[in-house]
């Protein structure tokens, strides 16, 4: 395989608060996006996505490709009983989504919401309470409009946001779970194999792995930056064309971390 680019942001544009990833070996092609926390909890001085991502990232530099998101989500569960020092409420839990290229099989395998691009073909996992959620924020956002709130005081505030952090609570009740609402995650609890997504490919295909930093990805890195900056620049709370859980929170880049890598199979 032949890396063509990658690129990877924190939303703060800081490094060391980034929850995203990516990991490249001989075999391998790996993004991870940590889940935003939904509590004030550090875990070794960091938010629970970036601890979640440095455990994946650091794994996947001793395991072999075979079972692989099992493996994952076992030392995911190992690292979070021994920094806690005990068994924690799954809404407690450090938390990442995966999507990886296999060499040896010339297989994309996709666990949670990444998504990827395989010859001009995109392939989105948008979860549905991710939609149902986006929905509720943005209505409460427009209300707040109607009623003389201005746009940098939604920004700094976000009453959307917090309209649905019940809701962010109640969600992990679907982890891992087969039926309307469920949605893949790895949360060191076990895998739902039907949850599992999985893509063929062959050598010479053109293949892009991202997580969910990029609202639609395009054929290279430029086309996606250039996507996203111009919705941040029309919609920077978020709630109308790009429809998310969160927007962009002042002194931020954008709404989410970005990882990204293009490469040829």
């Amino acid at each position: 395989m032949h890396i063509l680019e990658s690129f990877l942001q924190g939303k703060e544009n800081n490094p060391l608060t980034c929850e995203d990833g990516i990991f490249i070996s001989d075999s391998m092609v790996v993004v991870i996006d940590g889940a935003t926390s939904h509590g004030g909890r550090l875990w070794q001085g960091h938010r629970s996505g970036y601890f979640a991502k440095e455990v994946l990232r650091k794994c996947l530099e001793k395991v072999s490709v075979g079972d692989i998101l099992e493996k994952l989500d076992i030392a995911l569960h190992d690292a979070v009983v021994s920094a806690a020092g005990e068994e924690l409420a799954l809404s407690e839990c450090p938390k990442a989504s995966i999507i990886l290229y296999n060499d040896v099989t010339k297989e994309i395998i996709s666990y949670g919401d990444c998504q990827c691009r395989i010859n001009g073909v995109n392939y989105s996992a948008e979860k549905r309470i991710d939609r149902l959620n986006g929905e509720l924020r943005a209505f409460v956002l427009e209300y707040e409009l109607l009623q003389g709130k201005a746009w940098e005081e939604l920004a700094e505030s976000d009453p959307g946001r917090a309209a649905i952090l019940e809701n962010l609570q109640k969600q992990c009740a679907f982890e891992n779970v087969a039926g309307p609402f469920g949605y893949a995650v790895l949360n060191g609890r076990g895998i739902e194999p039907s949850l599992i997504k999985r893509y063929k490919v062959a050598p010479g295909d053109e293949v892009i792995l991202a997580s969910d930093g990029y609202p639609v990805l395009g054929g290279d890195l430029e086309e996606s930056e250039e996507y996203l900056q111009s919705r941040l620049k029309e919609d920077p709370l978020c709630f109308r064309e790009l429809r998310s859980t969160k927007g962009v929170r002042p002194g931020n880049v954008s709404f989410d971390d970005i990882a990204f890598c293009r490469f040829i199979v």
